[in-house]
């Protein structure tokens, strides 16, 4: 068995506590992972997280939107 990352915990139900800052970023046009019970879902889940939705994004966010999305990403990291 390995041991999770320090910022990683056990919680209730198999749930994992995430103890640093996360960022969730979706593609509301992606078919493949519909956004509702990706995205969406997955920012629920996470207490404290900031989610980021891109309205015209599908499945290739980090091709199609690379200018703002890594524009969010370097202004989420220099919080």
């Amino acid at each position: 068995m390995t041991t999770p990352p320090l910022s990683l915990r056990p919680a209730r139900r198999g749930r994992v506590v995430i103890g640093i800052p996360a960022r969730i970023v979706h593609g509301a046009a992606d078919f493949s992972g519909p956004v509702d019970v990706t995205g969406r879902s997955a920012a629920e889940l996470v207490p404290g997280t900031t989610y980021k939705e891109y309205l015209t994004a599908g499945h290739g966010i980090c091709a199609s939107q690379h200018v703002q999305l890594n524009a969010s990403l370097l202004a989420f990291i220099a919080q």
